[in-house]
């Protein structure tokens, strides 16, 4: 098992300390090694909030989440970070590119920190971009692109350390239907090639059903699957 969420629950409070709302109640779902979950929603149910806890951008008020056996609760600030960078590729609805850098220096940017060869991470960018249809283009910048092309960058990105794990929140959100479609059936490509597990935040019923389950999150949990 790569992931397990048990009964997660989460809330808002006021800066007194009073619950404003209560997002996650007793949430749970596990993941596979190599599994493509998609998980639908009203906007507000908490999807993104599922999101930054499991990717421990967030912490859960209860609930256990556990990854490849450790419960994130029992990590150091390091071992989190070294958690996001290395096993975690974030994808989300809008690109989120550095204007200043160029394509090719933004993918770069996770691989900064990594404790692996540099010569490595640049010949896993160049087998990226190509894969893409973005090598041709490496040196320009994100204002330079189209849309579709900066979220094809932020797909990128997210592979660039062979996470074990991707979290995507509505990554076809800021495209036209034929972009999202393209897209999705890239970041499937590219994540059936790898073996990464990935778990899809969608509004899109068609996205969603190219995925192996669909989850429902209402009233803080998470229900049904297919």
């Amino acid at each position: 098992m790569l992931l397990q969420v048990r009964d997660i629950s989460k809330s808002y409070k006021s800066r007194y300390g009073k619950t404003i709302r209560n997002v996650l109640q007793g949430a749970g779902i596990s993941v596979e090694k190599g599994e493509k979950i998609a998980i639908a929603g009203p906007s507000g149910s908490g999807k993104t909030t599922l999101l930054n806890l499991i990717g421990a951008l967030d912490f859960p008020d209860r609930g256990e989440i556990i990854f490849k056996g450790i419960p994130l609760s029992e990590m150091n600030k390091n071992q989190l970070a070294t958690f996001r960078n290395r096993e975690i590729g974030f994808i989300f609805q809008f690109h989120h590119l550095l204007p200043q850098l160029t394509l090719w220096e933004n993918i770069m940017i996770p691989a900064l920190p990594g404790n692996g060869s540099k010569k490595e991470a640049h010949d896993r960018g160049r087998m990226l971009l190509k894969e893409t249809g973005l090598w041709e283009i490496r040196h320009q910048k994100p204002d330079e692109l189209s849309g579709g092309e900066c979220q094809r960058v932020s797909v990128v990105r997210a592979l660039i350390n062979s996470p074990s794990l991707i979290l995507a929140d509505e990554p076809t959100g800021s495209l036209d239907s034929n972009n999202a479609s393209m897209l999705i059936d890239l970041i499937n490509g590219l994540n059936d090639k790898a073996g990464n597990s990935m778990i899809v935040v969608t509004h899109s019923r068609e996205i969603a059903s190219r995925m192996d389950k669909i989850y429902n999150l209402t009233n803080g949990k998470l229900t049904g699957s297919n």
